[in-house]
């Protein structure tokens, strides 16, 4: 298959592009012992494997039931991601992708859609989910507080993630606690092409920040001892959020 050719020119080995290929043919997520199960393979190479493809962003770790399992994150965005980080191949290898494009689609099957959870540690990993909102392009709507921020989450968004949303033409509404820095906030809305409404501060102690975007909800703890980010991908999780903030909205000032 011309996909594996392509994760074979970036650097994958054999066992590695049919780990991933396998992913990528099943629906949810997976133990690595049931990826080994199904291509007959000793476990703890499936499994260290697998650690190998969730460090070139090709898989995902995640936690079900209390047990480690991983599923392939996007194709479309993720391999050709690493396509650039291969600049002496770009030209074969990014030709090979596209022309590969169906065959990963054909792979994939019409079951049942299992919601995704991607959880990231850190402030990369805060910055990891922002940058998730500019690659799905839609509107943001977001509940936040800029008072509970940390200083270099401030720096990242104000001089990185907002004005290239803004480049983007991502518009963001925001719900936001009523007091200094959120006033501070607010009075950008025109410039960073942003609609920012308050709550009353006592009935809305928000201390971490959720946005919704497309098919996706994406919750941040930025404070600068307990940091991480996590996304929920799910049509039904994100209509009905957006259904609250959207009554929130409609109350707010």
């Amino acid at each position: 298959m011309k996909i594996k050719q392509v994760l074979l020119e970036l650097g994958l080995t054999d066992p590695e592009a049919s780990i991933y290929l396998q992913l990528i043919k099943s629906s949810g997520a997976h133990p690595a012992s049931v990826i080994a199960q199904r291509l007959k393979m000793n476990r703890t190479t499936v499994y260290k494997s697998l650690l190998r493809l969730a460090k070139m962003s090709l898989v995902v770790k995640t936690m079900k039931h209390g047990v480690i399992c991983f599923f392939a994150e996007d194709p479309d965005k993720n391999i050709d991601a690493l396509l650039t980080s291969r600049k002496a191949k770009l030209s074969f290898v990014s030709e090979l992708f596209l022309e590969s494009i169906s065959e990963i689609n054909n792979l994939q099957r019409e079951e049942l859609y299992t919601p995704k959870v991607r959880y990231y540690e850190g402030i990369e990993g805060v910055k990891r989910v922002y940058e998730d909102t500019l690659i799905e392009g839609d509107s943001i709507y977001a509940f936040e507080n800029v008072e509970d921020m940390d200083i270099e989450i401030q720096d990242y968004l104000w001089n990185n993630y907002v004005p290239r949303r803004t480049d983007k033409g991502i518009f963001a509404y925001a719900l936001t606690p009523e007091n200094k820095d959120n006033e501070d906030f607010r009075s950008k809305d025109k410039e960073f092409l942003r609609e920012t409404r308050f709550l009353p501060k006592g009935k809305f102690p928000i201390e971490i920040e959720m946005n919704i975007y497309g098919k996706k909800v994406a919750f941040f703890s930025y404070k600068h001892n307990e940091m991480f980010g996590v996304i929920i991908e799910s049509s039904s999780i994100a209509n009905t959020m957006r259904a609250i903030f959207n009554l929130c909205w409609k109350i707010a000032e």
